[in-house]
C-alpha cells in the first residue's frame, strides 16, 4: 500500500496596510485561498518588516487588525491555514541574527529593493537587513514554497543561497524553498496611471479600487479611469496601456482569459465598456466587503492569538534544531 506524501509547506507575507486592494487581491490574495487546498499554509502579517518605514504606532494597531480582515474577507479560512502577526514570534528576529552570519554584505548591497527603498528612508540597517529577515520568515517554518512577485524573487534567492550555505556548514536542516509555481494573478496597474503598479499611496487614491469602496465609489473609478484617444477595444499594453489594464481586471475577475474578453467586449463603446467592467467588479467584490465589514477586531485578534500558537509550534522545532547544530 503506497503511503500519501505530506502537505509541502507554504510561506507567504503580506504587509499590515489596512484594508488591501484590488492588487493585493488579484495579484496574490486568491492565489493564497487557492492554495489551501493543497499546501500547508503560514500567511504572516510582517510588522516587523513594516518598522522600516516608520509606520505611525497607532495606525499600525489597526492596519495590522484590518489586513487580517482582508484576508478572511477574500476567503483565507483560519482553520486551514495559519494566519498570525510576525512580531508575536520572536524566532524571526533570533532567527534572523543566526542566519545574518551566513550572508555577505555585498549580496545585501545589490538587493534591487534596498537601492529603491533608501532613496525615501535612508540607508539605515533595518532596511539594509530586511532580507535576511525575509528568509528567517521562509525558514522558521521550513517552507517547500514561496509565492512571491517578480520584485521578491532576488530575496528569494538569497535565502536559497543562505539555507544551502548553513546545510552544508552544519546538517541539512533546512528545505531549499522553490518559488511557487501556482498561477498567479494579475499585475493590477493604477487606473488613474496605467504605467504604475495600483499603490496605496496617497497621491493614487482615485486610481486605487479598495475593499471597503462602496458600488457608487468603484463606479466613480471606474468612469473617471484613463484610456487614451481612440475608441477601439484592444489589447496593446504598449499603446493603450489604460484599456489593457480593464482588460486583464475583467478577465481576472470573470476567470476568463484576455482574449475571450477582448472577444466579448471588442464592439463596445469605451463608455460602455467602462461600465461593464464596473458591474462585473461590484459582483466580484460586494460579498468580499461584506464579510470583511461584518468581522470585528475582537474576533481578528482572536484568530492572530490561534494562529500564532500553532506558528509558535513548528518555529520552536526549528529554532531548537539549530541552536542544537550551533551548540548554543
Amino acid at each position: 500500500m503506497s503511503r500519501i506524501a505530506p502537505m509541502k509547506t507554504v510561506f507567504s507575507g503580506i504587509q499590515p496596510s489596512g484594508s488591501v486592494h484590488l492588487g493585493n487581491i488579484l495579484g496574490a490574495l486568491i492565489n493564497w485561498k487557492r492554495m489551501q487546498k493543497d499546501y500547508s499554509c503560514y500567511y504572516c502579517i510582517v510588522d516587523l518588516h513594516s518598522l522600516t518605514t516608520f509606520p505611525d504606532k497607532e495606525l499600525l494597531q489597526q492596519d495590522k487588525i484590518d489586513t487580517i480582515k482582508s484576508l478572511v474577507a477574500v476567503g483565507i479560512d483560519p482553520n486551514k491555514s495559519i494566519v498570525y502577526f510576525q512580531s508575536d514570534l520572536p524566532h524571526h528576529a533570533e532567527l534572523s541574527w543566526i542566519l545574518s552570519n551566513f550572508c555577505q554584505i555585498g549580496e545585501l548591497q545589490r538587493m534591487t529593493q534596498y537601492k529603491d527603498k533608501s532613496e525615501s528612508f535612508g540607508t539605515h540597517a533595518g532596511l539594509f537587513t530586511y532580507p535576511v529577515l525575509m528568509a528567517a520568515d521562509i525558514l522558521i517554518h521550513k517552507a517547500d514554497e514561496v509565492p512571491v512577485g517578480d520584485d521578491q524573487t532576488q530575496h528569494l534567492e538569497l535565502t536559497r543561497d543562505i539555507a544551502t550555505r548553513f546545510n552544508q556548514k552544519y546538517q541539512e536542516i533546512f528545505p531549499i524553498p522553490s518559488r511557487n509555481s501556482t498561477k498567479t494573478g494579475a499585475r493590477v496597474m493604477s487606473l488613474r496611471h496605467p504605467e504604475a503598479k495600483m499603490s496605496k499611496s496617497s497621491d493614487d487614491i482615485a486610481g486605487t479600487i479598495y475593499i471597503t469602496d462602496d458600488d457608487e465609489e468603484i463606479i466613480k473609478k471606474l468612469k473617471t479611469s484613463v484610456t487614451d484617444s481612440g475608441s477601439k477595444i484592444s489589447y496593446d499594453k504598449e499603446n493603450k496601456p489604460g484599456i489593457s489594464n480593464l482588460l486583464e481586471i475583467l478577465a481576472s475577475i470573470t476567470s476568463r482569459s484576455v482574449e475571450q474578453t477582448l472577444n466579448e467586449v471588442s464592439g463596445m463603446q469605451y463608455g460602455d465598456f467602462k461600465m461593464h467592467v464596473s458591474d462585473e467588479l461590484i459582483s466580484f467584490l460586494s460579498p468580499i466587503r461584506e464579510v470583511y465589514l461584518g468581522l470585528t477586531d475582537k474576533k481578528i485578534l482572536q484568530i492572530s492569538k490561534e494562529g500564532s500558537e500553532k506558528a509558535k509550534i513548528t518555529a520552536d522545532e526549528t529554532l531548537v534544531e539549530v541552536k542544537n547544530c550551533l551548540g548554543i
